[in-house]
Formats: structure tokens, C-alpha cells, sequence
């Protein structure tokens, strides 16, 4: 009976059919792997949107339990501590939309049953109209920001002017789509050849030298340079001074911002001069070499040098966005060390790594991918482990996997291996494994405490359109895969960039300054450069090369990187900065004499200055300070700091009153309650402390 009624609904479903084709109308079929997330992503979208409102809350609680430490009276009454636990828990949910998407495109198209073409055309274009609109709506909604010191400041990133012309730039790339003559030059032009090849990375090199020059100071001009430069130079400055002076990053110092890059840069600083001249010109030379592995990973991409120029350039003008002016003198991401090189150059180095592997070239072994993977999350944890995971996602996604239990194996022999390194290179130099639970000090202070966090304002805005980069990236990845595309270089660079982006946006997410929006910009112009390119080849090789929305998106995309070069320092107003000379203005860090004439060489003392750790080595003492001065908000690290001084024997600590922190009214009573008394002071404000 059951065969009976099997065959009359196949007889049924025939006869529809052949209806259907008589009356000239094209039967269903399934939908394809694009058209599927297409279809999805409206109903994962309002899914997680209601997730985000209802479960924020509740997940917050379960997740992210207040920590008990204590911080300094002064931070609690200027800047109260804020654990955002909802904030975070929605972030999580929000990672959760392309998890969704991924899976539908995965395992959705067995359940989804054929459907007549014209309802998935209409379906599909519905979807791609609602995201575009998005895009558009957030891109209008960038609003002031509400914090206290830039409550009067207008934050646009990209202001009409720039839209405009991006809009302009869009239209030049369709219009050069849309003609086989322009296609057909350019096709010509990118023909790569070893000069062209030679001319493109001679051109590279010059644009990477011409922005890094902002970064370049010394001792007699960093006095003059951006005001934001100079208040953050010291903390950068004193993880390498720790560990030039021998106290060494997740050994006896916790580094805020890189635990490993301070080891070259101390090492180059020895042979080159302790000033901050060389340390300027070793960070400008990571991050150069950084920028050129970029470079070298787009020329893959593209097959052509002279294309992956047209690509680079924008991307290098975008990942060194300006956050302040003016031109000449500029607070931008390019001299803002804790962001470029010492979270940046290790990822970035590593999908360079990635780009040689996928592409057959060495290394060939993904073992040493997880080498490189797990030196870069032992530097910074908070992009290392998301380039840890992005790697993971490109092997996948690009099908170069062996299986997962050989990738596992791969990757435990990797990662091991980095430890192994670290383990030695702290051995020989201290005698001591490293402490691994250092990496996440800071990121638990931050993000468990809420010590400088602040909440995001606007909701929707300039974020929203990097976090819908990011999820396009990994759909458009997904399908790619699903599809089994030959280029596994595109394929594996899209799930990279994806995954990464979304993996260092917790940091915007919790501390959702307007100026930290800008520290994401590497990794979406990254994004926005592939999808760009994927975009112009599915366009050039339909028979109509009319873009479609959704390349529309991606073209105006790239238009606003283009605008960035507008950034692009002139090399004659950087001679002139560097000619602008002052009196040394960390030469000799504050005290730095008074302290002198109060020690003895090789006595372990506490400094607790902005530079104290280069008042230690240019001295020839011990600063036992674990954390950089300014870095110290809870009163626990600074019993950690005074528990240290007792271990090694210390009785010192020198204080600078009129220094400018937070916490300078709470220091001197601390001091006092656990025993120390004033032994010493002068006029300018630093005194010694000292415990019977």
C-alpha cells in the first residue's frame, strides 16, 4: 500500500512538473549554497538580535561573575570600575550568527526541499536589500559620542565627503567591469613578470617606509610629538626597559601589551643604544616587516604584483588610520605601539605564514603554522588566541586537512613546541619556567573587574559594519568550501580574516572607546580587500557585468579604503617634525637623580614613576615592580608589588607625588598603613619611602 501511495505522489509531482514546463515556467530546485545563506541570514539574524535583548542579562550573570579584587579609592570615585558581564554575554550571543550561518550552509540544503526559482530570486534579493539597507542605515547612524572628555566632539569616521567619493570610485571599477576594452588593458597591465614583480614590491617598500615615518621619534623631538603619543610612550617603553634591566615579561613582569616582542626589541636596543630613538626605529621595523608580508600574502591572492599594489595601498592606509591630527603630527595606529607592532605584527606575520602554506609553498607542514600560532598567542593573548583560531577556521574552511585527528596532532606538536621555545629562551635567561597565567592578568582586570571599560554608543553604528564584514567573510568562506572552489588561498584568507575579526573585537566591546573602533581597522580592511576581490572576479565573469548588490557593498567598501590614502604622510613635513628639537624629555625619567643619590648599585627597590623601570637600568638597580606604574589600578598588585620588595630583600620605594595618575592621592596613606615612613623628599615632589 505504502508503494501505491510513493508512486502516485511521484506521478502527482511529474505531472506538475510537466505542467509547469508547458506553460513555460521553470520547475523548483533546490537552492544553491549562496542562495541558501542568502535566504538564512534574515531569520539567524532576528534570531540572534531577540537572543542578544532577552539573554544578555541572564548569560552575563552565569558567565561573568564580578571578581573580587580591590581597586584604589581615586579610580572608584573618577572612572567606577564597570564589569559590563551583559555587554560581554551579548558579544558571545553575537558570535553565535555565524556559527548559525555556517551550519545551515553545511547540512541546511538537505532539509530544504525544491522551490520554484522566481520565489528563491525574490527571497535571495529581499535578503541582500535588508543587508545593504543595514549597512547604509548604520553607516548614517554614527553619532557624538557620550564620554566625558569628547562629550563635545563630533566622532565620524568616514564623513560624507568620503562616502561621496568612495561612491565615485565604486562607479569607476563598474564602469571598467562593464567594458571588455578597459578589462582587457588591465588584463594586460596584471600579466606578472619578474619586473613587474620587482616594480611592485619596489613600490611596496617605498609606501611602507613613507608611513611608517610618523612612528620614527628620538629623544630630543618625542617632547613634540602628538600629546596622545607622549602620554602612552612610557608604558611601551617600560616592558622593554624591564626587560633590558632583567626583569623579564611572563617571568617577573607582566607585560600589558606584548610578552615576547620585548625580547628583540631590548636585544636590538643593546646593540643599537638604549634611547628612544632606536626603540622608535625597532618598532617601525616590525611593523614594516609586518606590512610587507602583507604585501607578499596579497600578491598571492591576486596572482599579480602589480594588482596586489592597487590592493595594498589602500589597506596600508586604512590599518594606519589617524585617530588625531594634524598630518604632520598625527596620534594614528601606525605610532600607537601597544596596537601596531606588539598586537598586530605577530597575526599578520602569521597569515603571511598561512597565505606560503595554502599555497603550496613552505611551510609545508602545518605543525609549523602552530609554531608560529603559539608564539603569537604567548605575546598577547587577546588577538593571539583569535589568530590561533582563525588559522584553525582557514585550514578547514581551504580542505587541506589530512583529517581532524592528524590536523589535532599537528597542532598539539605545534603549540607545544612554542611553549618549549618560551621555556627555553626564559631558562637561559632567568633561570625560571615562565608563569602562562601572566598572559591573562590584565585581560581579567580588564574584562572580569571592569577596570576602563566603557559601555558602547552608539549600539549600531561604524561596529556594526565591521562585525557584518566579518560574518560575510566567514559565509562567503563556508560557501567557497561547500562548493569545493579551487583557490584555496582565497578561501582559507576569507575564514582567517573572519574568524580573527570577530575574535579581537572583544576588545572594542569592552572598552568601546570611539579612538579603539580605529585599532580594529587592519582587520577590516584585510576583510574588505578580499571581498573586493571576489566581488570584481564574479562580476568580470558573468556575461552582464553589471555588480550585483551585494559587489556594490563591496566596491563602496573599497572605495572608503581608497579615501584613507588621503592620510598618507609627505615625507618633507616628517623631515621637518624630526628637525623640531627640545630638551630631552625621557632622557632621564623623573627623580631619576634624587633616586640616584638614595641607593646602592644592585639594590632591589620599588620605583614607582612612569619610567620607572629605565630609572632602574640606567642606574644599575632592581626595579621590582611587576607592572608598569600607570597600570596599577587595584590595591592587590601593589601589596603583589610590596611583597616582591620584602622577597627580594628591599626596603625602598620611590614615589613621585605630583606625578599625574589616578591613584597618586591613595599611594602615600597605603605606604603609611603598611609600615613605610618618608626618609627623604625633594622639592619637586619625589620622595623615598622606606620600611624599618
Amino acid at each position: 500500500m505504502g508503494e501505491v501511495e510513493v508512486g502516485a505522489a511521484a506521478l502527482a509531482e511529474a505531472q506538475q512538473l510537466d505542467a509547469q514546463v508547458r506553460e513555460g515556467q521553470d520547475p523548483p530546485r533546490c537552492l544553491s549554497a549562496a542562495e541558501l545563506a542568502w535566504v538564512a541570514s534574515i531569520p539567524i539574524g532576528m534570531l540572534v538580535v531577540v537572543a542578544i535583548l532577552v539573554l544578555g542579562p541572564v548569560v552575563g550573570d552565569l558567565l561573568f561573575p564580578r571578581s573580587d579584587v580591590t581597586f584604589w579609592p581615586s579610580i572608584v570615585r573618577i572612572a567606577p570600575p564597570d564589569p559590563e558581564s551583559t555587554e560581554h554575554a551579548r558579544f558571545l550571543i553575537a558570535l553565535s550568527a555565524p556559527a548559525l550561518l555556517t551550519g545551515v550552509i553545511l547540512f541546511g540544503r538537505r532539509r530544504v526541499g525544491p522551490m520554484p526559482p522566481a520565489q528563491i530570486d525574490v527571497l535571495v534579493r529581499v535578503a541582500q536589500m535588508v543587508a545593504f539597507s543595514s549597512i547604509v542605515l548604520c553607516v548614517i547612524l554614527q553619532h557624538r559620542y557620550a564620554f566625558f572628555w569628547l562629550a563635545a566632539r563630533h566622532v565620524v569616521y568616514f564623513r560624507v565627503s568620503t562616502l561621496v567619493a568612495a561612491g565615485v570610485i565604486a562607479a569607476a571599477i563598474a564602469w571598467v567591469l562593464a567594458s571588455d576594452r578597459l578589462r582587457s588593458r588591465f588584463r594586460w597591465l596584471f600579466v606578472e613578470s619578474r619586473t613587474r614583480r620587482f616594480a611592485g614590491t619596489a613600490v611596496a617598500i617605498i609606501a611602507i617606509v613613507v608611513w611608517m615615518l610618523p612612528a620614527v621619534n628620538f629623544e630630543d623631538t618625542i617632547g613634540g610629538a602628538n600629546q596622545a603619543i607622549v602620554d602612552h610612550i612610557p608604558y611601551w617603553l617600560d616592558e622593554v626597559y624591564a626587560t633590558l634591566g632583567g626583569r623579564l615579561p611572563l617571568v617577573d613582569y607582566v607585560a600589558q601589551y606584548g610578552s615576547l616582542w620585548p625580547y628583540p626589541i631590548a636585544a636590538t636596543m643593546a646593540l643599537l643604544g638604549d634611547s628612544v630613538g632606536a626603540f622608535t626605529i625597532a618598532m617601525s621595523a616590525i611593523s614594516a616587516v609586518a606590512m610587507l608580508a602583507m604585501f607578499d600574502a596579497l600578491r598571492r591572492v591576486a596572482r599579480s604584483s602589480l594588482a596586489a599594489l592597487l590592493l595594498f595601498l589602500p589597506f596600508l592606509a586604512t590599518s594606519f588610520f589617524m585617530m588625531q591630527g594634524p598630518l604632520e603630527n598625527r596620534y594614528a595606529i601606525v605610532n600607537l605601539f601597544g596596537t601596531f607592532p606588539l598586537r598586530y605584527a605577530g597575526p599578520f606575520l602569521l597569515v603571511w605564514l598561512l597565505v606560503r602554506h595554502l599555497d603550496g609553498a613552505s611551510p609545508r607542514r602545518s605543525r609549523w603554522l602552530f609554531l608560529a600560532a603559539g608564539l603569537v598567542v604567548l605575546n598577547n593573548a587577546e588577538f593571539g588566541i583569535p589568530a590561533l583560531g582563525a588559522t584553525v577556521a582557514a585550514l578547514l574552511w581551504s580542505r587541506t586537512r589530512p583529517g581532524l585527528a592528524r590536523l589535532a596532532i599537528e597542532g598539539a606538536v605545534g603549540l607545544a613546541g612554542a611553549v618549549a621555545l618560551l621555556s627555553a629562551l626564559t631558562l637561559v635567561m632567568a633561570g625560571e619556567l615562565p608563569h602562562l597565567e601572566m598572559l591573562f592578568r590584565f585581560s581579567r582586570l580588564f574584562a572580569l573587574s571592569g577596570w576602563a571599560m566603557l559601555p558602547m554608543k552608539p549600539t549600531l553604528g561604524v561596529s556594526t559594519v565591521i562585525y557584518l564584514t566579518y560574518v560575510a567573510a566567514i559565509g562567503v568562506a563556508t560557501v567557497r568550501a561547500v562548493g569545493d572552489e579551487a583557490d584555496r588561498v582565497m578561501t582559507g584568507l576569507l575564514a582567517w580574516s573572519g574568524v580573527f575579526g570577530l575574535g579581537i573585537g572583544s576588545y572594542y566591546m569592552g572598552r568601546s572607546h570611539p579612538e579603539v573602533l580605529t585599532n580594529m581597522f587592519p582587520a577590516w580592511a584585510l576583510c574588505i580587500t578580499l571581498l573586493f576581490v571576489l566581488a570584481v572576479r564574479t562580476a568580470a565573469a558573468r556575461p552582464r557585468r553589471l555588480p550585483s548588490l551585494p559587489e556594490v557593498a563591496c566596491l563602496l567598501g573599497f572605495g572608503v579604503l581608497v579615501c584613507s590614502l588621503a592620510q598618507t604622510p609627505t615625507p618633507w613635513s616628517q623631515v621637518a617634525r624630526l628637525n623640531r628639537t627640545a630638551d630631552p624629555l625621557y632622557a632621564q625619567p623623573l627623580g631619576e637623580p634624587f633616586i640616584a643619590a638614595h641607593i646602592r648599585p644592585g639594590e632591589p627597590v620599588a620605583i614607582l614613576t612612569g619610567l620607572g623601570q629605565r630609572a632602574a637600568y640606567d642606574l644599575g638597580v632592581v626595579d621590582v615592580t611587576p607592572y608598569a606604574a600607570g597600570s596599577m589600578p587595584t590595591i592587590d598588585q601593589f601589596d603583589e608589588m610590596l611583597a616582591d620588595l620584602r622577597a627580594a630583600g628591599g626596603r625602598k620605594v620611590f614615589f613621585a607625588k605630583n606625578e599625574q595618575t589616578w591613584t597618586q592621592a591613595d599611594v602615600p596613606d597605603a605606604l603609611s598603613q603598611r609600615g613605610y615612613r618618608v626618609a627623604a623628599r625633594e622639592r619637586y615632589g619625589m620622595m623615598e619611602y622606606v620600611r624599618p
